[in-house]
């Protein structure tokens, strides 16, 4: 399988393996959750999506080889980080629907029309499109910044003409 995605299979030095072995409890972990036949093929800065499993909660995702061996902000299993939706239950818009009011006014104001509210979970770094129901301001913020418990995000451009925190029901 692994012979079949081209010639960046050999790109970014060290073998994976080899890199593995040399990297302690991280490097036997990634090895581990490797989910690829000919992992000897491939180097640890390789741009391959390989298949990975994670050790915890046994999903199952495809991510570039380099984006799980980087030393500055290496990248793990989606689904344990809140990336992904978990399921019907578990997304932006379910969590709108079990939040009141708060819950109603971001769903009012999500407007992307790349991912509709089911694709993103509530905690998700995703960037979507909002609509301020105040200004009618349109900006992009991360699903997190808007959902976190504390010091939610609200609408920058009632931000900046200094209106107070919930006076006029511009931020969350």
């Amino acid at each position: 399988m692994v012979k079949k995605r081209g010639a960046n299979q050999h790109k970014g030095g060290k073998p994976f393996l080899e890199w593995c072995k040399e990297n302690g409890k991280r490097g036997e972990k990634l090895a581990n959750e490797f989910r690829e036949e000919l992992p000897t093929k491939l180097a640890k800065g390789s741009d391959y999506k390989a298949k990975w499993k994670c050790g915890t909660c046994s999903h199952v995702w495809r991510a570039a080889v380099k984006n799980r061996t980087e030393s500055v902000r290496p990248r793990g299993c989606p689904k344990c980080a809140n990336r992904i939706p978990v399921s019907k239950t578990k997304n932006f818009l379910a969590w709108c629907e079990k939040n009141g009011e708060r819950g109603k006014k971001l769903s009012r104001e999500y407007i992307d029309p790349d991912r509709p509210p089911t694709a993103v979970t509530y905690g998700s770094n995703y960037k979507a499109l909002w609509n301020c129901g105040t200004c009618s301001h349109e900006w992009r913020a991360k699903v997190f910044h808007r959902t976190k418990s504390n010091s939610p995000s609200g609408c920058p451009q009632c931000n900046i003409a200094n209106r107070r925190h919930g006076e006029d029901g511009c931020f969350v």
